[in-house]
């Protein structure tokens, strides 16, 4: 095609009007009273959020954040600083598994006192004993309120029953 000086300078004066008329009218328009009259909150509700989230690729988002930057600005010692931790060990079980473990090394080291007192007394006795020349034959077997008296057909402790007999033919 050649160029056709009419046409082309039609063209150009349509588009010399066209921008004179939206400047006109850009001029004509008062945008704050537009925007006043827009009702934001009917706007948000026509909104589909559930599309838009659907649309969203957090994969790039995720891509594109930098991680190492975050953690630079954190202050860890702001952060610690403002932990309570007399509220975390109220919430937690330490003092009893500590009051628990408490108690039972307690209880485990009586158990050793005891039982080292039991074997103590157990010595003093048989060596107390042996001075005074007693007989274990001719000691009582416990505190008489807890041991029956012996009856009459009982053995002296460590003598041997006789031997059963066969009966005659």
């Amino acid at each position: 095609m050649t160029p056709n000086p009419i046409t082309d300078r039609i063209e150009s004066m349509a588009q010399a009007i066209a921008e004179r008329v939206v400047n006109l009218v850009m001029e004509a328009i008062d945008l704050d009273a537009v925007l006043d009259s827009v009702d934001i909150d009917r706007i948000i509700q026509r909104v589909d959020v559930d599309g838009l989230i659907d649309r969203v690729d957090v994969e790039k988002i995720i891509d594109r954040v930098d991680v190492e930057k975050i953690v630079e600005r954190v202050d860890v010692n702001a952060v610690v600083a403002r932990v309570d931790m007399d509220r975390i060990m109220e919430q937690t079980e330490l003092g009893s598994i500590i009051a628990r473990s408490t108690t039972g090394v307690a209880s485990e080291l009586l158990d050793v006192v005891r039982a080292q007192g039991v074997g103590l007394d157990d010595f003093f006795a048989k060596w107390t004993n042996r001075i005074l020349r007693r007989k274990v034959a001719d000691l009582p077997l416990g505190p008489s309120a807890l041991v029956a008296p012996p009856s009459p057909t009982a053995l002296p402790v460590g003598v041997a029953p006789p031997p059963p007999t066969e009966p005659a033919s």
